[in-house]
């Protein structure tokens, strides 16, 4: 299970995201909006461990958290689109070259500059750049309230949340 929240935790900190693995659970950090590796991470037992803490130092309960999907093997669990290292699937990866998988195929993927700020972006520029852009469009047409929830967490105001989801 993964799970993501944006919010401006510490004026440096702009997402967190929970990863269940082996053996217990990772809590990323980032310092950008973007879908990119995560600047930091804590390791915790459980996912209760995990949410407590979130709770306690972060401001960061239950309802706050979108749920997305688990990665597909080799690819780098703290990216929300599927994001592997190239030829990692082969025994081969060629570290600081990265492919995501869109559109069923994999394409080389550059890591864009941080993004600290959705000002001034369009929707599909923050579905985009958020990597929440396929979450959004499955949600559309499975889970309303996810779609509304990632709009939310994306900044879009209400009238253009109702006109998009009306």
């Amino acid at each position: 299970m993964r799970k993501v929240v944006f919010k401006d935790i510490d004026g440096k900190t702009k997402k967190l995201m929970l990863c269940q693995a082996k053996g217990g659970v990772y809590l990323f950090g980032y310092y950008s909006l973007g879908d990119s590796s995560a600047d930091w991470d804590h390791f915790f037992s459980t996912m209760e461990d995990a949410s407590a803490c979130c709770i306690e130092e972060y401001a960061i309960n239950e309802e706050d958290w979108i749920i997305i999907a688990d990665q597909p093997i080799h690819c780098q669990q703290d990216f929300i689109i599927p994001t592997m290292v190239k030829g990692r699937e082969g025994g081969k990866p060629a570290f600081g070259h990265l492919q995501q998988f869109i559109k069923e195929q994999w394409i080389n993927y550059i890591i864009s500059e941080k993004c600290m700020s959705f000002d001034g972006l369009t929707g599909n520029e923050r579905l985009s750049i958020s990597g929440l852009v396929f979450e959004y469009e499955k949600a559309l047409i499975d889970d309303k309230a996810k779609a509304i929830k990632i709009l939310k967490a994306l900044h879009f105001d209400k009238p253009l949340i109702d006109t998009i989801t009306g």
